[in-house]
């Protein structure tokens, strides 16, 4: 029954391919080419399918390929709104545009050949899949897994362990003063699998960093006082961590290489495909997004690669593994996204195009003609809603997603608040003011104005939560109110 449901859903979100009409040129920098490198430049937008609501994607080994966790609503007799929003997982073939479902669950991820494909269904056994069977169902505690070629790493209790070819065996066992308890602890592998951080959370806002070693599980504490976010490189071993102020990378090695986020446009960080460099600036806040193009500072080991040109995609923003193209989500709707794609380098005209979305003017109208005015802050889930005690809208969405300004405002709050973690509150006027809880960075400061779509802040794990998502909550002078309904 439940796959019959999962077709049923797939059907309704999947739309026909998108025609091929006259594409609308969108706005690009000055200076088109001076430092450019070709390869960083992701300019030329691809027709897909139109596939909603995308949450997290993972390409497969030879970037033909994307697992995508999709959001899907349908009607619930038990919510206070009459729908509920569930997580679907299919893989879709950028090359033909077919798509099949997987599962209900979040993470995909895929082995080092392609071979299999594993993903959580919340609450229950991992699931490792291989031609549209399940392979195995494994025991875990952690969600986070890591695939080094055809051998999956694992967390269940105190053991690392490694599945492969139907066969589990125990890597390493933790100390018993840290086996990782989530979401207390949450637990990170780093691309080559040698490597992992655990970040170790307290209700009243103290952290714990520290980093392993896969082999043995040894533990040690990070020199990362005051860091707010860390991300492993999509290769090697090399970690990005994050400050208010700036940014760091360690190497494989431990060494250190530190510079000011002042030196950019702008807060927003991504990996390079290769993983040797961070492509850092601004994300232009237009609302629906994928019809702007921005100059992003090349830093790590390509220095000397001056600027990259992405478009101003949200959600799940990252390079195929051999860097010739870049996904994101743009909105349809105040509350529903849909995937693209952009292919990155200079192979022709035509692929080189730095043209935008064709529909972008259009769906902006259906956008500004809404009733509401409230943007969903993040390309995720409705996870819980504003009933009961629970004091607003859960999003679910993975650690580090871009959290957006629901509505144009002024900063008021950027804080620690009991239960709700790491905080970011916007000001709106008319007495309603929107906050935004559980993040790990705030990318904006007291007193800063904002507009509508402006990142603002990253998903996180503070305070009290069950997992990562932002508390979106909306106040209307300091009364709390909906802000599905805003």
């Amino acid at each position: 029954m439940r796959a019959k449901l999962a077709l049923a859903v797939l059907s309704l979100v999947l739309g026909a391919w998108m025609p091929a009409e006259p594409r609308s040129a969108a706005q690009v920098p000055d200076d088109q080419t001076a430092g450019w490198d070709a390869g960083l430049n992701c300019t030329g937008r691809v027709d897909l399918p139109l596939i909603q609501n995308v949450v997290e994607a993972k390409w497969s080994p030879d970037s033909k390929m994307l697992a995508v966790t999709a959001g899907q609503r349908t009607p619930s007799t038990t919510s206070p709104v009459g729908w509920k929003e569930d997580e679907l997982i299919y893989t879709v073939d950028i090359r033909t545009g077919a798509l099949s479902p997987v599962g209900f669950g979040i993470r995909p991820e895929w082995s080092g050949t392609g071979k299999y494909l594993s993903y959580w269904p919340r609450d229950e056994d991992l699931r490792v899949v291989h031609a549209g069977k399940v392979e195995a169902k494994l025991l875990m505690s952690i969600p986070e897994v890591r695939w080094v070629g055809d051998k999956l790493l694992y967390i269940y209790k105190r053991d690392i362990r490694e599945w492969a070819n139907g066969e589990t065996r125990t890597v390493a066992r933790f100390d018993k003063d840290f086996e990782p308890a989530y979401p207390l602890d949450d637990v990170y592998f780093s691309a080559d699998g040698t490597r992992f951080t655990l970040t170790r959370y307290s209700y009243d806002g103290k952290i714990e960093r520290y980093i392993g070693k896969t082999a043995t599980a040894e533990l040690d504490e990070m020199d990362a006082p005051g860091a707010t976010y860390t991300e492993w490189s999509p290769t090697g071993s090399t970690l990005l961590v994050r400050y208010p102020n700036r940014l760091e990378i360690i190497g494989p090695d431990g060494s250190k290489e530190s510079t000011p986020l002042s030196r950019f446009s702008g807060p927003i960080a991504s990996w390079t495909a290769d993983g040797r460099s961070l492509l850092v600036g601004r994300l232009s806040s237009t609302v629906p997004a994928g019809d702007r193009f921005e100059k992003f500072t090349v830093w790590g080991a390509q220095q000397e690669r001056a600027t990259a040109t992405l478009p101003n995609l949200v959600g799940a923003r990252t390079f195929s593994p051999n860097g010739r193209y870049f996904i994101g989500v743009s909105r349809e709707r105040l509350d529903t996204t849909r995937l693209e794609l952009y292919r990155c380098g200079t192979w022709s005209d035509e692929e080189w195009n730095l043209r935008g979305d064709p529909d972008a003017e259009s769906r902006l109208g259906r956008i500004e003609n809404d009733e509401l005015r409230f943007l969903r802050p993040v390309a995720g889930d409705v996870a819980q809603f504003l009933q009961f005690s629970h004091t607003g809208i859960d999003v679910a969405a993975p650690v580090g997603s871009i959290v957006v300004a629901s509505d144009g405002g002024t900063v008021t709050k950027v804080a620690w608040e009991s239960f709700g973690g790491n905080g970011v509150c916007v000001a709106h006027g008319g007495g309603l003011e929107s906050c935004y809880y559980h993040t790990s960075s705030a990318l904006v400061s007291v007193g800063q104005r904002v507009v509508r779509g402006q990142p603002i802040a990253l998903i996180g794990m503070t305070g009290v939560t069950t997992g990562p998502h932002v508390h979106w909550e909306a106040k209307l002078f300091g009364r709390l109110v909906d802000p599905l309904a805003r």
